[in-house]
């Protein structure tokens, strides 16, 4: 089963221009008298300069895609891969220094007829390595059937030369990847894992997140390297001076990432986030608080409380929920009063706590809904219309067998509930992400249910009738143990979820407005079981901001192989 991405491009709500936002910010830092940490030099850019090229028959001006329709392809998916090179995707990766990219147009290569778009003996494998000259090449083809020997299926191939230890001076290199991987939305892990076949590295299986792995889990890319893996990676660089730096890696040296929140110097306003330097008013404005079971995605106890970062998955564990390690089922952030707020289920009734969202520990218990045998196991944050904290709300999903309602908490009494609407799922307790786009007035809800996954509930339609609620079209999002959040600094969606039964655990950035995932990212594993959206801390605080199918052919796997050293 084909699984298609397609080129569509998603706007990110923005509530500020970014550089007004940055001086709004900036003022409101300087007003409390706080210093928000400035990067320095970071460290030099490992560069693998590649020259593309696609094969004439693929390039089709009448149906939309002519060369530079490939060469769009091509620069997005490799400004991905970088984000995975440099950036961190859980405590097993190593962010590495290193980035690809090209000093010259893409370019055609073969002749229309000439088969050469489609990989699929020896000799045309031979051939590769007469294509583009001199240096490190890569290619684009329809499909490849063999690499190295007969490989239906394969989506890339590259030579892995003889290495050793020196930067610049391995030999005349290739690789080659597939329109498939494109369809698949894997093309960046594509690009990354070929090019890490050129520095002389092999298919590994340490860790589910590895780029490495010998198999695409679609549509996730996977984005973790190990401390070694990344030395090749970088002995494998095509130029000593790249006049690039990683702004937001230390240049003390040791692989460390400069704290989210350091200022870097990415347009106007930059800030890091999990090692890179991204815009505060999108993803790297953002980070993520969820209880979680770290280091397993089988569905643990969620013990813990995890930091991630918004623009490319990287996470921590900030520290175990204390007193007695409460499990924790549903956050939320509020902004007006900025307060995260958590439920703590129990044997009878639910209690309703304060997180500190810094030290990831229970502050107190500030409330507890005389729930009995009924359970809250999702909830999400309303601002009301003001923001004044007087008209916040929390929205839960309240279940009990095949029972489920949508109730609103009042933060300042938290003791009680008032019944919004029922619902008519048939297994409501699988709802266990839901978020509030405030922007929009939407009330979003994440499931492990196909198509889609993403549903969203009308609460309009609510009293006195069922709420009514759909699949978002499209979506292709479902996932087990499914959290969600919603952030107002990047008006984004953001997703935590495993899939493959605990085998992957997966991270999506997505459009409210549109439903589509920005990206899947395929993280370090953990298995979340509530999410919330935060201001990075002394930077945003205060301001008052007021397709993973996973049954039959869906799961298609797909085989990468490379051919042995001459």
């Amino acid at each position: 089963m084909r699984f298609r991405v397609g080129n569509a491009c998603c706007a990110r709500g923005r509530l500020f221009s970014p550089g007004s936002f940055l001086l709004l910010l900036l003022g409101f830092v300087a007003s409390l008298g706080l210093a928000p940490t400035r990067a320095k030099a970071g460290p030099a850019v490992d560069l693998h300069d590649l020259h593309w090229f696609v094969h004439v028959d693929l390039v089709d001006p009448g149906a939309g895609r002519d060369l530079a329709y490939w060469q769009g392809v091509i620069d997005a998916a490799v400004a991905s891969g970088n984000g995975l090179l440099e950036g961190g995707q859980g405590p097993f990766d190593q962010p590495c220094c290193t980035r690809l990219g090209r000093s010259v147009a893409v370019s055609t290569f073969g002749t229309p007829g000439d088969g050469f778009d489609m990989i699929d003996s020896s000799a045309k494998q031979n051939a590769m390595s007469g294509f583009g000259g001199p240096g490190s090449n890569a290619f684009l083809v329809d499909s490849i059937t063999w690499c190295g020997g007969s490989a239906p299926g394969a989506i890339g191939c590259a030579i892995r030369p003889g290495c050793d230890a020196n930067g610049n001076d391995d030999p005349d290199l290739w690789m080659a990847v597939t329109v498939d991987s494109f369809n698949q939305g894997t093309l960046a892990s594509v690009i990354v894992h070929e090019r890490g076949h050129n520095a002389c590295l092999g298919h590994v299986s340490t860790a589910e997140c590895q780029i490495m792995q010998g198999t695409v889990f679609t549509p996730g890319l996977a984005g973790c390297l190990d401390a070694s893996e990344c030395s090749n990676y970088q002995a494998a660089r095509t130029t000593t001076a790249s006049g690039l730096e990683c702004s937001c890696h230390d240049n003390a040296g040791g692989g460390a990432l400069l704290a989210d929140g350091t200022i870097c110097p990415e347009g106007v306003d930059g800030i890091c986030s999990g090692g890179l330097c991204g815009s505060f008013s999108g993803d790297a404005g953002v980070h993520l608080i969820a209880a979680a079971d770290p280091a397993s995605a089988l569905g643990g106890p969620p013990e813990f409380a995890v930091q991630i970062s918004a623009l490319k998955g990287e996470w921590t564990t900030l520290a175990q929920f204390s007193p007695a390690a409460e499990d924790v089922r549903g956050m939320a952030f509020a902004t007006d009063s900025e307060t995260l707020f958590g439920v703590v289920p129990t044997v009878g009734d639910d209690s309703i706590v304060t997180i500190d969202p810094v030290a990831g520990t229970i502050l107190s218990v500030v409330g507890t809904i005389a729930n009995g045998t009924r359970e809250i196991v999702s909830m999400a944050y309303d601002p009301g219309a003001s923001p004044d904290p007087a008209d916040d709300r929390l929205l839960v999903l309240e279940v009990g067998g095949a029972f489920g309602e949508v109730r609103s908490i009042d933060p300042a009494t938290p003791s009680s509930t008032t019944l919004l609407g029922s619902i008519v799922w048939s297994s409501p307790e699988a709802f266990t992400g839901l978020a509030y786009d405030s922007l929009h007035g939407k009330l979003f809800a994440a499931t492990p249910f196909g198509p889609d996954g993403l549903y969203e509930i009308d609460l309009s339609t609510c009293p006195p009738s069922p709420c009514s609620s759909a699949q978002v079209p499209g979506a292709g999002l479902f996932r087990e143990d499914a959290s969600l959040a919603w952030s107002p600094v990047s008006g984004m969606l953001y997703l935590a979820g495993t899939a493959f039964g605990g085998q992957r655990s997966f991270y999506n950035v997505i459009d409210p407005v549109t439903g589509t995932s920005v990206e899947t990212l395929s993280l370090d594993v953990f298995t979340p079981a509530g999410l919330a959206a935060v201001p990075e801390p002394g930077i945003g605080a205060g301001l008052g901001l007021g397709i993973l199918w996973l049954g039959g052919a869906a799961r298609r796997r797909s085989r990468r192989s490379f051919p042995e050293p001459a």
